[in-house]
């Protein structure tokens, strides 16, 4: 089953930011990258931070935990950099005109 669920309008993260969003009891974190848009779990699976106080590495499409500086891949949610160990979850993100739209699969 699939559910669509609108954030917010594009404008609302803009390049480079990274925005938090709490959807049906789901963290999720939403990066702008380039204009395209990567949703994933916002909890750090080592410390329990907020992803969506860290950072992107544009270069290395990675998003940065703000505590532990651990990195995951913004497209698979694969970790990348240490501490990081656990893989994160990984939403579907879509615009319909100016709408950020998260696909919930479950």
């Amino acid at each position: 089953m699939r559910t669509d669920v609108v954030l917010c309008k594009t404008a609302e993260v803009p390049e480079g930011a990274v925005r938090h969003f709490e959807i049906m009891g789901y963290d999720i974190a939403v990066a702008n990258v380039g204009g395209a848009f990567y949703g994933l779990d916002a909890a750090c699976t080592y410390q329990w931070a907020n992803l969506a106080d860290g950072s992107v590495d544009k270069e290395r499409m990675v998003l940065i935990c703000p505590s532990c500086k651990g990195a995951w891949d913004l497209m698979t949610g694969q970790p990348v950099d240490a501490p990081a160990k656990f893989p994160l979850t990984v939403y579907e993100i879509t615009t319909a005109g100016d709408d950020l739209v998260l696909t919930f699969t479950y």
